[in-house]
């Protein structure tokens, strides 16, 4: 059967390539990380990096956000060139979630970790937040899970439910006072996303999103995702949000693309298959 990540991409108008990767390849001490990789990402688009563990996913999405080197090959995000200009490249590339990279601090409150990172995107000179500010942004991510949850809300009965919406939701209260610890998986990963939203950057990357053990949890990330990236078209349309995750298994994209149709319009969706390489 045809996937609907496959009928969306043939049915995809010609945009602006946001990232695009030619003969892309990485090596380390046992061979090949990677190698020939050719990738064209449209701005607003969303790509799915599939392979089991050990294919290099994690270090190709780390690749195109300037922050791995690699070997050969030519690379461009938007109109820098990474292997020439990865500083630039990295502004352009917002991680959402990689293990080990944006991990977050068990013991900080939902509002310490966002100040953190809005202080982060501030001039060193200013190195703190004022509480309007942290309460205007925590408003902003407020009004963000309202709007998805009519989306939800909007969707026929069996399919998403309000429900779903308040698992994904992070803010748990109005202050931002509860502990990371006290969240879930998936509001820990959705929390990472927002975190990384905030510098507005045109392309967001997502690693290893079966690490959400649960298959409903799977679903309601890829459904905020898609959700965030439709909200943020209509609010940005000149900015559209490209995404690039990888999973092993995408299943779940097919399932929320179907039951989303309606509601959200990503430029394409087109997978990359990876193999692993053998080891010398």
């Amino acid at each position: 059967m045809q996937s609907t990540s496959q009928k969306l991409a043939e049915e995809t108008e010609q945009a602006a390539v946001q990232v695009s990767l030619r003969e892309w390849g990485m090596s380390g001490k046992q061979g090949n990380v990677f190698s020939g990789i050719d990738l064209d990402v449209p701005a607003g688009a969303v790509a799915i990096i599939k392979g089991p563990a050990g294919t290099g996913k994690t270090s190709l999405l780390l690749s195109i956000a300037g922050r791995m080197r690699v070997d050969t090959g030519e690379g461009q995000v938007g109109e820098f060139d990474i292997r020439k200009q990865a500083r630039r490249a990295r502004e352009e590339v917002s991680v959402g979630h990689i293990d080990g990279l944006t991990d977050l601090e068990d013991d900080f409150t939902l509002a310490q970790h966002i100040a953190e990172r809005l202080i982060m995107l501030q001039p060193w000179y200013k190195p703190w937040v004022s509480k309007s500010s942290l309460r205007e942004v925590i408003d902003v991510i407020r009004d963000t899970f309202d709007s998805a949850t009519e989306v939800i809300d909007r969707l026929p009965e069996g399919q998403f439910s309000a429900t779903d919406a308040r698992h994904a939701d992070f803010l748990i209260d109005e202050e931002g006072r509860a502990f990371v610890s006290e969240l879930s998986e998936l509001q820990k990963f959705l929390l990472e996303l927002g975190l990384a939203s905030l510098a507005q950057a045109p392309v967001v990357v997502l690693d290893n999103i079966d690490f959400l053990r649960d298959r409903g949890d799977r679903a309601r990330a890829w459904a905020a995702i898609l959700i965030y990236q439709e909200l943020r078209r209509q609010r940005e349309p000149e900015r559209p949000l490209t995404v690039i995750a990888s999973c092993e298994d995408s299943s779940e994209v097919d399932l929320v693309l179907e039951a989303l149709h309606t509601e959200v319009s990503p430029t394409s969706v087109s997978e990359l298959p990876l193999t692993q390489h053998p080891r010398h």
